[in-house]
């Protein structure tokens, strides 16, 4: 099978006129389509794809590219990082209208919501993310059109730097969702003070055994 080179490998091989050469190579190479979720440009390509997330092949190996780097995160920033990053792709992938996804989008946000406007940390979000599912969440509509930050730019930045990109990416994606801001904090503030009876907070449901409904 062909290997194809990621725009940031041809970068770091140096071709003469730095970026724009390397990222015109890379075009020449492989044939780009744009994600149906995030709307990022990637690689058009055959592959795995999420269960219910609606993601381009190319995206999603695109993120699965970010794992062992972002599992190698350690300490409150670390952490908080990595759960921007997963809050992040899960955000950014609502076009299914399904419950299994209706339901990651919504927790996501509030995870976000948490992060950025409350300064909680990662380590205490993956605590408090377990308390907020088991829920039906509606359909958050309509869902923004572009986002100015995707996973592409990410998994392209240079690991010094991918940190400070992936929260641009936490409060772009967050900003973005401005329609929504004031039901995803209504939740947020009914699930904290246990108060989950009014009309705009999600009702409980029994999850299936044995299901994954969030990503890593």
């Amino acid at each position: 099978m062909l290997h194809r080179p990621t725009l940031q490998q041809l970068i770091v091989a140096g071709l003469p006129g730095g970026f724009l050469a390397a990222e015109a190579h890379y075009r020449c190479l492989v044939s780009e389509i744009r994600c149906l979720g995030c709307g990022a440009l990637v690689p058009e390509q055959a592959g795995p794809v999420h269960a219910y997330m609606l993601a381009a092949p190319g995206c999603w190996a695109l993120y699965g590219s970010l794992q062992q780097w972002k599992g190698a995160l350690t300490g409150d920033a670390g952490l908080t990082t990595a759960q921007r990053a997963v809050d992040c792709y899960a955000a950014q992938h609502a076009t299914n209208p399904d419950r299994r996804n209706r339901q990651p989008v919504a927790v996501h946000l509030m995870s976000l919501c948490a992060s950025i406007e409350q300064g909680v940390s990662g380590t205490q979000l993956r605590t408090r993310i377990g308390d907020w599912t088991h829920r039906d969440y509606p359909l958050l509509a309509p869902r923004p059109a572009a986002y100015p930050v995707t996973v592409r730019d990410v998994a392209e930045a240079g690991e010094r730097s991918r940190a400070a990109v992936i929260d641009d990416w936490a409060i772009s994606t967050w900003a973005a969702w401005s329609l929504h801001h004031g039901m995803l904090r209504d939740w947020l503030a009914a699930l904290a003070s246990g108060a989950c009876q009014g009309r705009r907070t999600p009702r409980t449901v029994t999850r299936p055994p044995n299901r994954k409904m969030f990503l890593e």
